[in-house]
């Protein structure tokens, strides 16, 4: 058998190297620049899977420098005991961190501490964080916002509103869509109907936002018909400019209210229902909404997760649906009781909530059927607020 002479020479003789051989130095032949360019361009759950192809592309990724370019992802919970009425009387609850593995840290938001030195976490949205400031020497009676960011300790404070009315203020942030923020107060209406001598819930008169944009507020009746009410702590999504939350209908029971940023757009519609009021949270840049139900044959119980498809059909697809047996294990959990939802990862499909008496955070990986306890609480029940940190530079916040 004879062999060519052109078989016979070696990669060094001009041979075309393997395709496999160009994929491993393409990326090694790009400049950080434009490595890092190409970097700020994906979701960050790629992002940290990137981290794993070499130390030099973890340092890109982790430097201080390039972070505000780069997508972040969920770092850990700020948690507090704090609630609405506690700070209206001027009491001032402590905050705490937790990080997703469970270390957990105080803090006391330092950078603050001499312009605003009693301060109620309330709120997060994509980074930035909602305070409530308030005047320990007037007895807690004269109060106002504050928006800061814990990442580069900077900070505004909001100007003065009429606050009699308001309830429960959310903060909305998405800087994927906007570089401004807006907070929300949603006000009742005052008129109470009275019934079988219990005063019913008022129904949602309309909402006063504040935007970032104009440093105004603006106060926009509702241009609905129907009947709204919000539920006890609603849960609450700021997602393509749009604010979205929980509330009840007398007529439809549970449902999903919106409104955008400058209040002139509402809408309502129903959502799948379950065994408790459900949750809402943003996931992979869509709505999810998750709550519990029962097989048809009342066997099971499980965990269901639904995605809005759009707005004009208002359809909810399923996309997750487990046993709660691979939820709890062998704990006994009440859900009515001893189950709160917390969060449902941006980036990935991860459920945090917490469970039982001890109030123990745990997260739920949807993919693998794990769960996985983060940190064990004591002392009551605990508010988590989802942070993401955000290094990128907010004008109107300042040092």
């Amino acid at each position: 058998m004879s062999v060519s002479a052109d078989s016979l020479r070696s990669p060094e003789e001009g041979s075309t190297p393997s395709p496999v051989s160009d994929i491993g130095t393409a990326a090694e032949r790009l400049t950080d620049d434009l490595l890092l360019e190409i970097l700020s361009r994906l979701p960050a759950k790629s992002l940290c899977r990137f981290k794993c192809v070499s130390s030099h592309w973890r340092g890109l990724i982790d430097h201080p420098d390039h972070r505000k370019n780069l997508p972040q992802t969920l770092t850990g919970f700020f948690y507090t005991r704090s609630t609405v009425d506690d700070w209206v009387r001027g009491l001032e609850s402590p905050v705490h961190f937790t990080s997703v593995s469970g270390r957990r840290r105080d803090t006391s938001f330092a950078f603050l501490s001499n312009h605003h030195p009693r301060l109620d976490l309330l709120h997060s949205c994509n980074g930035l964080l909602l305070g409530c400031w308030y005047d320990a020497s007037n007895q807690g009676n004269e109060f106002g916002y504050v928006v800061f960011n814990p990442a580069t300790e900077k900070w505004v404070t909001l100007p003065g509103f009429d606050h009699s009315e308001f309830i429960r203020p959310r903060l909305g942030f998405d800087p994927t869509f906007s570089s401004h923020f807006h907070v929300f107060e949603w006000v009742d209406e005052q008129d109470f109907e009275w019934e079988s001598d219990e005063r019913e819930d008022p129904d949602l008169a309309g909402v006063a936002v504040y935007s970032s944009e104009t440093g105004e507020w603006a106060y926009k009746e509702k241009i609905w018909n129907q009947h709204i009410r919000l539920t006890d702590d609603p849960a609450t999504v700021f997602l393509n400019g749009y604010l979205h939350f929980l509330a009840d209908d007398r007529e439809l029971s549970d449902c999903l209210a919106v409104v955008d940023a400058k209040g002139e757009t509402w809408m309502n519609f129903p959502v799948p229902g379950g065994l408790k009021r459900g949750f809402i949270e943003r996931s992979q840049g869509r709505l999810n909404y998750a709550n519990f139900r029962r097989d048809e044959d009342g066997a099971a119980l499980r965990l269901v997760v639904y995605v809005l498809e759009n707005y004009q059909s208002r359809e909810w697809i399923l996309m997750r649906s487990v046993e709660t047996s691979y939820l709890f294990g062998g704990i006994g959990v009440r859900i009515d009781v001893d189950f709160y939802w917390t969060a449902i990862h941006p980036d990935c499909n991860l459920v945090f909530f917490t469970a039982g008496c001890g109030n123990t955070l745990m997260c739920y990986n949807m993919d693998r059927r794990q769960v996985k306890v983060i940190s064990n609480l004591e002392g009551g029940k605990w508010r988590y607020l989802p942070y993401v940190p955000l290094y990128a530079d907010i004008q109107l916040l300042h040092l």
